[in-house]
């Protein structure tokens, strides 16, 4: 095989680019009859600009294996990778697609190879180069679903944080924040937000912030309370302690905590028999 027959083939590809990313979406439109966003004009203008990116730097690599293209490799797999996201697509799906696109490609080299009077070992000789890119594409494939995923479980535990994060009315003016469980620094940045936020629309003058469900503080917590306080009193809301217990009284005092003006009381039902 010459370097000859690698810059050929590879020119080709370059030069046919916009034939071969129409088949390619020819491909996907036979595949899935039943998705009609394949079908929609400015939709297939999109995948055809997209493929024909793919066709480019693909020739680029037959021509010259040196060529600096796998980054853009990865850049590609990625960027297609977060529109299948953004589509709803499985990771399953977009992968399958690849071996559309190899059909194509396979049909094109093969044709124009045969053509120019290449035999079969060095047409599949440039397509083992052009299955070299596809590997790195599968990594950016993976790893756009993989940063979708991991956003999800960040949105989902925001969610699910939100959700227990409840402001109970117990008369007028006058509310409550029971604390449960560890604080994370997720979790704070969420509780000061949802706080603020919950106590202006439930219009809370006296907020009782209260400990009875929490066994430990670490620097986290303390850092968020000191932020929740000053935070509630620049709203004009003023925050009132209950339920610490002995252990954690002392851990407020050693941190330094600032809680000069504030009321703590060893209950709510105390809260509640002075109001």
């Amino acid at each position: 095989m010459t370097k000859t027959s690698h810059y050929l083939i590879g020119q080709k590809l370059i030069d046919s680019q916009n034939e071969v990313a129409a088949s390619m979406l020819l491909e996907i439109q036979n595949a899935y009859p039943n998705v009609p966003h394949y079908r929609e004009e400015s939709i297939e203008f999109q995948i055809k600009e997209i493929f024909g990116i793919l066709v480019v730097f693909l020739g680029e690599y037959v021509q010259d294996p040196e060529n600096k293209v796998l980054d853009r490799a990865k850049e590609w797999g990625e960027s297609v990778g977060f529109i299948s996201v953004k589509s709803g697509g499985s990771l399953e799906e977009t992968l399958s697609n690849m071996t559309l696109y190899k059909k194509c490609l396979w049909a094109f080299i093969q044709r124009e190879g045969l053509q120019d009077g290449l035999n079969m070992n060095q047409i599949t000789d440039i397509f083992i180069l052009i299955d070299e890119i596809f590997n790195i594409i599968v990594y950016g494939f993976s790893h756009a679903f993989s940063i979708a995923t991991e956003q999800k479980l960040i949105e989902t535990k925001a969610s699910y944080i939100r959700l227990s994060i409840p402001i109970v009315p117990l008369q007028k003016g006058l509310g409550v924040l029971p604390l449960v469980g560890e604080i994370d620094e997720v979790r704070a940045g969420i509780l000061i937000e949802e706080t603020l936020e919950k106590s202006k629309n439930l219009a809370i003058s006296n907020l009782i912030i209260d400990f009875s469900g929490v066994y430990r503080l670490d620097e986290t917590v303390l850092h968020t309370m000191d932020l929740l306080i000053r935070s509630l009193k620049l709203i004009g809301i003023t925050p009132i302690i209950t339920g610490l217990r002995p252990e954690l009284s002392l851990q407020f005092i050693t941190s330094g905590l600032n809680l000069k003006d504030i009321q703590i009381c060893g209950s709510i039902a105390q809260i509640l028999q002075e109001q």
